[in-house]
């Protein structure tokens, strides 16, 4: 029927363009964004999802360094500890030598004096061992959260190490039967402080392990996560160009569509 009040032709090659053109605004959406969830309204599930995700991945992170500062801590705790295990391995040689009968009481005072230092030396280091502040000698306990649902704490009980040589002071080798003396209360000390290094070693070995499974974990909520919100481009560009085309294809039936009444009007000549 030759009309030229409703041009259906038209109004369905409007109603095509519009759709290829939003499909087409969609895509280039996403290719700037790089993101498939550039439009929420596309994908309200994925952006639900993903959101979680990306709040897990945030609390991985933070228990994985969490752990690696409790990690340092441990560390700086032995590392202190070591040094006081090698200066009582150094008081207990000075006692061996003192307790030779072959040296004189002023070889002895000779070697009390070192002795004397080292003894300083190990009460000054135990009172102010600290990390960003805090002591690392003690008996209290430090934790660390090491699960994204916070479901895994660990402790880390900080080593009395101040009792672990409590039966050195006091002790002198200028003495010959002092110096023998003091060679048995250095090896029980020498004793303890290597098994407050066993336990801070453990713990270390321990937090490794935790550090390791929170960044595995991480990597793979990332990935999943990736999945749902990364845009693959390749296919992304594949949908541009179809849009692109049907955007100017639809432009070309419109403009085809709307010269169609001027042949309405051709029979009125």
């Amino acid at each position: 029927m030759a009309v030229i009040g409703t041009n259906p032709q038209a109004l369905n090659a409007a109603f095509y363009l519009n759709i290829a053109d939003m499909s087409l605004a969609k895509s280039v959406k996403r290719l700037s964004s790089g993101s498939k969830l550039a439009d929420p309204s596309d994908d309200a599930a994925g952006v639900a999802v993903s959101s979680k995700l990306d709040a897990t991945v945030k609390r991985l992170g933070a228990a994985s360094e969490g752990a690696q500062n409790l990690i340092s801590f441990a560390q700086t705790a032995d590392g202190f500890t070591r040094v006081i295990q090698d200066q009582l391995t150094r008081m207990s040689e000075l006692a061996m030598r003192a307790s030779n009968g072959a040296f004189s009481a002023s070889d002895r005072a000779n070697y009390q004096t070192e002795f004397g230092k080292l003894q300083t030396n190990i009460t000054t280091q135990i009172s102010n061992a600290k990390f960003n502040g805090t002591s690392v000698f003690g008996s209290s306990t430090i934790s660390a959260t090491v699960s994204a649902d916070a479901s895994i704490v660990y402790n880390f009980v900080l080593r009395n190490v101040q009792t672990d040589v409590q039966n050195i002071t006091g002790i002198s080798i200028t003495v010959l039967s002092d110096a023998t003396a003091a060679i048995a209360k250095l090896s029980t000390a020498l004793e303890n402080v290597a098994s407050s290094r066993a336990n801070m070693v453990a713990d270390i070995a321990s937090l490794n392990f935790y550090v390791t499974n929170l960044n595995t974990e991480k990597i793979n909520t990332e990935a999943a996560n990736s999945r749902i919100k990364d845009l693959d481009f390749a296919d992304e560009s594949t949908t541009l160009a179809k849009y692109s085309i049907l955007v100017q294809s639809a432009t070309a039936m419109l403009a085809q569509a709307n010269s169609q009444p001027q042949n309405v009007l051709a029979l009125l000549r």
